[in-house]
């Protein structure tokens, strides 16, 4: 069964992300979902590295890129059963460019 509230996030040699799990099962109220991103020669963008399209009340904040760049929070009130489609941005280190991804979130309660 796959971790909740947590995915790996990997960038293949093609330069396409992938996030394990795909979809993400969010678990428990007010959960904190914890994005890593496991692939050298990439980082999360300072700001916007998890957008979720159509947030309403469930994503209420930001994501917030961690000090190590490999590493984003998003925190999810998960009161709302329902699959939410969000956007995951990385940035490749060595020329800047960003590369998006757009799966989904399982808010399961």
């Amino acid at each position: 069964m796959p971790n909740p509230n947590h995915a790996d996030v990997t960038v293949d040699d093609s330069g396409t992300i992938h996030c394990n799990p795909e979809p993400l099962p969010a678990r428990g109220n007010n959960a904190v979902l914890k994005f890593d991103l496991l692939t050298s020669g990439y980082v999360f963008p300072d700001s916007g590295a998890i957008v979720v399209t159509s947030p309403g009340t469930q994503f209420p904040d930001p994501s917030q890129t961690q000090p190590n760049k490999t590493t984003v929070h998003l925190s999810d009130r998960n009161d709302q059963r329902g699959d939410f489609k969000y956007t995951v941005t990385v940035k490749r280190v060595s020329d800047g460019q960003l590369i998006e991804h757009d799966p989904i979130i399982q808010n399961e309660l």
